[in-house]
């Protein structure tokens, strides 16, 4: 992500490494209009990893950010060690692909 790029929204995760809580934030910038669809950047800042832009595209602005969220659930979910929002084993509370929400409902035993 460049320096002063616009943030549509924004959220800080955690990560358990080495016994240390560790945060990390995710970005997602406003869609803009691609060549024939929307695309929407985001960026997930690990704490033990390096950073890398990626993308997301879709019909409008609205499934593109759509789409972005649930890219970055999908990747969250399957990161080991395990991401957290508030508290380990609580839900990303993020929007989530089909194929990812058994993982959710094992991570959470059910809570959700």
């Amino acid at each position: 992500m460049t320096s002063g790029s616009p943030v549509v929204c924004e959220r800080i995760f955690q990560q358990i490494i080495d016994g240390k809580t560790h945060r990390f934030r995710v970005v997602w910038m406003p869609p803009v209009p691609a060549a024939i669809d929307w695309a929407c950047e985001f960026v997930i800042e690990w704490p033990s990893r390096p950073w890398r832009s990626r993308r997301s595209s879709g019909v409008d602005s609205a499934q593109a950010l759509l789409l972005a969220m649930k890219s970055v659930s999908g990747e969250l979910y399957d990161a080991e060690p395990p991401v957290f929002w508030h508290e380990p084993d609580d839900i990303l509370d993020l929007p989530i692909l089909e194929e990812v929400r058994d993982l959710e409902a094992a991570r959470t035993k059910g809570r959700i």
